[in-house]
């Protein structure tokens, strides 16, 4: 048998047990789920400030270029290619031919300097051109400044249209504009004028009703682009790189440019990076071993620029959260479990005690000690106990000296009253002077025993004593009636019968004067004096101050020599005498 100590620990732990799993597992589950929320953000603050960075030098670029070529067609507008014999070179004529020539030397000298003064403004541009179209048909190339390898631009040789390779990469500086017709991005590609370097062009054609007049542009270097890009720290072994839409690296602190994506991963989906950025979305692939987690942003140029970080990194203080928590919890079970056992066997200890004490009840020993005072359910339930013990002390007690019920009525007698008097004594002394006891006590008294005894015998007596004894119980039905001793009944009133006792006296009196109506001989009516005291809380400490009280009204009522008057003692304090 496992004690109620045992019982109430073990339930009391498996609910803090499980409650904390639970704890454990929705805040496991939510963690992990804004873990990942945050690490997207942070991977993706990290990708767009770096973005920012590398944007500001190409922006910067761009918005040179844009300048110099609104600049170069608003020149163009005192040009009539009419006059000067269209772009049919064929058919211009000597004079023609010159006049052009001398107007295209003029405007390249104008878009010079505007580039000139724009590139020495600016960190990132080294070089700056215009490349004149052979279909113009004019003697003049345009010019070509760069400042690579030097402190200041210095004039190159000219960029001759007519040599550029449409089939070559590295002149799609000059053909990418002219086919897309309007300013592009150009790279990064090796520039054969700059000695075969990485370099990343921004191009804008040049138009005149329709005519190509040639390709300005300003360069910068892939170095100054991937330099951000190479500084950026992403967590402990985390990196950036440069690629473009179709997935080919380009820039790779690890691995060769021109690696595809294909190649590091499976997982990873190169149509992935042809939207604008990864947004919101967690992106994480297999890669020599490893989980990684990709962020990405697009650059003004078009490339991508792509951070990634391996899981564990990210996830390193998440699970350092996540083992404290762990740790936290077992500490606090640990604790709670002590607690519980303290707390319980406090508890416990007075109701372990009063087992013992039922066992000895139960065994026979009504000596079993109950000393537990406390004002919660333990200590109400052993002072029931007590009180319980204490009345089968005394009931065992009357029942090993007398009977409690009376020969000749067949009602209980005083023996039992003395019983029930006993336990209405411990309720008062219980309620102490609120005590919210309510019962009255009824004494009766027979008339003229003696003298049906003498004159007729004692077997008349007895028939005129259970005649007096049925009135009063049928009076009283639902009260207990003692014969107290000789011609003396007592009637204890409570609950129902003690709020309508006025009533049931009035009914006593009506049975008695129709049982004497219909008697023949004396012996068998009933003359009865009745007395009747009602306890008063605060002033009767006892049961017995009740019934001398009622009995003191009955005697008064025998004096007075009525029948039906019940006579009742004023609420003063109890006679003592």
């Amino acid at each position: 048998m496992h004690s109620i100590r045992i019982k109430i620990t073990a339930v009391t732990l498996a609910a803090i047990l499980t409650s904390l799993a639970a704890f454990i597992g929705i805040s496991y589950f939510t963690m992990m789920e804004e873990n990942d929320k945050t690490s997207v953000e942070t991977l993706n603050l990290l990708s767009q400030n770096a973005q920012k960075t590398v944007d500001v030098r190409l922006n910067s670029l761009k918005r040179s270029v844009d300048v110099v070529a609104d600049i170069a067609e608003d020149s163009l507008v005192p040009l009539n290619l009419a006059e000067v014999g269209g772009a049919n070179r064929a058919a211009r004529t000597p004079e023609q031919a010159k006049q052009l020539d001398a107007f295209m030397q003029k405007y390249c000298e104008e878009v010079r300097q505007v580039f000139g003064s724009i590139a020495n403004h600016s960190d990132s541009i080294v070089t700056y051109y215009f490349c004149i179209s052979p279909d113009i048909g004019t003697s003049e190339h345009g010019f070509f400044y760069s400042k690579v390898g030097k402190t200041d631009f210095e004039e190159q040789p000219k960029l001759i249209a007519d040599k550029l390779d449409p089939a070559d990469r590295n002149s799609n500086w000059y053909f990418s504009p002219i086919r897309r017709g309007k300013p592009c991005w150009v790279g990064p590609y090796r520039a054969h004028f700059l000695g075969d370097l990485l370099t990343v062009s921004y191009v804008a054609p040049v138009y005149k009703e329709n005519v190509l007049i040639g390709v300005l542009g300003m360069d910068t270097l892939f170095y100054s682009v991937r330099a951000p890009v190479h500084s950026l720290r992403v967590y402990d072994t985390g990196f950036a790189c440069l690629m473009d839409d179709t997935g080919r690296i380009l820039y790779h602190p690890r691995l060769k440019p021109e690696t595809r994506l294909e190649e590091i991963s499976l997982n990873l989906d190169p149509e992935l990076f042809r939207r604008e950025s990864n947004g919101s979305e967690l992106i994480r692939y297999n890669a020599e071993g490893q989980r990684r987690q990709v962020s990405f942003a697009t650059l003004t140029n078009g490339l991508k620029l792509v951070v990634v970080a391996p899981v564990d990194e990210i996830s390193a203080s998440w699970h350092k959260m996540t083992q404290s928590i762990l740790l936290s919890a077992i500490a606090i079970l640990v604790v709670f479990a002590l607690l519980t056992l303290v707390i319980v066997g406090a508890v416990t200890k007075p109701l372990l005690r009063l087992t013992s004490a039922s066992q000895k009840l139960a065994s026979g020993d009504y000596n079993a000690e109950l000393d537990y005072e406390g004002d919660d359910e333990v200590g109400i339930l052993t002072r029931s106990f007590r009180q319980m013990r204490d009345h089968l002390k005394l009931y065992i007690s009357d029942l090993n000296s007398r009977a409690f019920s009376d020969a000749l009525t067949g009602i209980k007698n005083k023996g039992a009253f003395e019983a029930v008097k006993e336990w209405l004594n411990d309720a008062i002394r219980l309620g102490g002077t609120e005590s919210k006891q309510e019962f009255a006590v009824v004494m009766f008294d027979c008339n003229g025993l003696k003298k049906i005894n003498d004159e007729f015998g004692h077997e008349r007596g007895d028939i005129y004593l259970r005649t007096a004894a049925g009135v009063i119980c049928r009076t009283f039905l639902h009260s207990p009636v003692f014969r107290m001793g000789g011609d003396e009944f007592l009637v204890l009133l409570q609950h129902e019968a003690y709020r309508e006792r006025e009533t049931l006296l009035q009914v006593f009196d009506s049975s008695s004067e129709a049982v004497n109506a219909g008697a023949q001989n004396p012996w068998e009516k009933v003359n009865i004096a009745k007395g009747m005291a009602e306890f008063r809380p605060g002033v009767d400490t006892d049961v017995e101050q009740v019934v001398r009280r009622a009995d003191e009204a009955m005697y008064e009522n025998k004096r007075q020599g009525k029948l039906t008057a019940a006579v009742s003692i004023p609420n003063f304090e109890a006679i003592d005498s």
